[in-house]
């Protein structure tokens, strides 16, 4: 659909739903690139890109987000937007809806759903979404296995979930999730029964303390993924530990084994203007297979809020070092040539309704990538949420 026409059907859609019911609309647009990077392979020139915006698509920035709130019902709608080429061609730009749902309330305790049923209640780091606890094979983190994906605690998909909070302190919630035109169960002749995805969790919050755990089944002859933690938050810090434990379906074997756990570590702590956070995924493989080592994730950061410059408001300088998106540090005897790292220092800001981040950034590559050992860029980013 063109992005003119969804565009056009929210603007009817929200116009409607504001004669039903009160409701929240909020709309953000997102885009970063760089305004110099370079690029270089071994042994060739370098290769540099002036004013660039990334042309990859994001699927954590929703272009429109609209919720509706009735108090016994109400409705959620989300439309994420890539950039897919360079021209003003209608094709180059894509726009798709997601994550849509209605529900409702039979009474005050049980919320029922209908939808998307992907929520994610359990402790989510808050830099950088790609660097969660995965138990399974590094190698794997494509298709269904990407870690954002394996470390939802309910199914991510649409189907039906139920939400049970018999007091304030605790919710149990389930899903099932066999996606659109599919049943949950089905089962033709003498053939398997064949199951979708779903999911079960539970939270308590005890004060500042909160307790989860969660069990995942991918469906029949995939992967499960059984998850507990506990985590804590006042108002200068923010921490949390996860181990998550992956069970595998091995076809070889026509059996199921548990072959991965992942621990994840994260603390966020706020002094007055200052912040440091530290994030620390660490993945233990036990299938005793060379090309399937044990591998950790990490990230620091340091920010200091300056205030408020002329125009410029939420100054606020900061500096990171990180595992490079894509790879993991393997603990193994080639942990120094899988070391790649990424470090970075600018600042953000807000101008008005916009938030603006410019920084430096240096990626030093593995000794086994194609590119340089170091390459260097002036990445931003600017989004725009009112």
């Amino acid at each position: 659909m063109k992005i003119k026409k969804l565009l056009s059907a929210c603007a009817v859609s929200a116009a409607v739903l504001s004669t039903a019911a009160a409701y929240e609309a909020t709309a953000k647009v997102t885009m970063e690139g760089s305004i110099v990077k370079e690029s270089k392979q071994k042994d060739a020139d370098a290769n540099y890109e002036v004013f660039a915006l990334d042309a990859v698509e994001d699927h954590s920035k929703n272009g429109i987000e609209i919720d509706v709130d009735a108090g016994l019902a109400g409705a959620h709608f989300e439309l994420f937007f890539e950039l897919t080429g360079t021209s003003k061609a209608e094709d180059g730009w894509n726009a798709s809806a997601r994550n849509t749902y209605l529900w409702f309330k039979p009474v005050d305790e049980l919320n029922v759903r209908l939808g998307y049923v992907g929520i994610d209640d359990f402790f989510v780091e808050r830099i950088d979404e790609e660097k969660v606890a995965n138990p399974f094979a590094f190698a794997d983190r494509a298709a269904d296995k990407v870690p954002f994906y394996i470390t939802n605690a309910d199914v991510d998909e649409m189907g039906f979930s139920l939400a049970y909070t018999p007091f304030e302190e605790l919710t149990v919630s389930a899903a099932i999730a066999p996606g659109i035109g599919s049943s949950g169960i089905s089962k033709q002749g003498d053939a398997d029964t064949v199951y979708a995805p779903w999911g079960i969790t539970a939270r308590y919050n005890l004060d500042a303390f909160t307790f989860e755990a969660s069990f995942r089944d991918n469906g029949k002859d995939s992967w499960k993924t059984a998850r507990i933690g506990a985590g804590y938050e006042s108002d200068n810090l923010y921490a949390f530990i996860q181990p998550v434990f992956g069970i595998d379906y091995i076809a070889s074997k026509d059996k199921y084994e548990m072959n991965g756990t992942a621990i994840d570590l994260y603390a966020e702590y706020t002094l007055d203007a200052l912040k440091l956070t530290g994030h620390l995924p660490v993945t233990v493989r036990t299938t005793g297979n060379d090309t399937d080592p044990s591998y950790l994730e990490f990230l620091v950061k340091g920010e200091y809020n300056l205030g408020t410059y002329g125009l410029l408001d939420e100054v606020t300088p900061y500096v990171f070092v990180k595992s490079m998106d894509g790879t993991a540090v393997t603990l193994d005897d080639n942990l120094s040539d899988s070391l790649a790292l990424t470090v970075q220092g600018g600042s953000a800001f807000k101008i008005g309704e916009a938030n603006i981040d410019i920084g430096a950034r240096i990626d030093v590559h593995t000794k086994a990538d194609t590119s340089e050992r170091i390459t260097w860029s002036v990445p931003f980013s600017a989004s725009i949420e009112f």
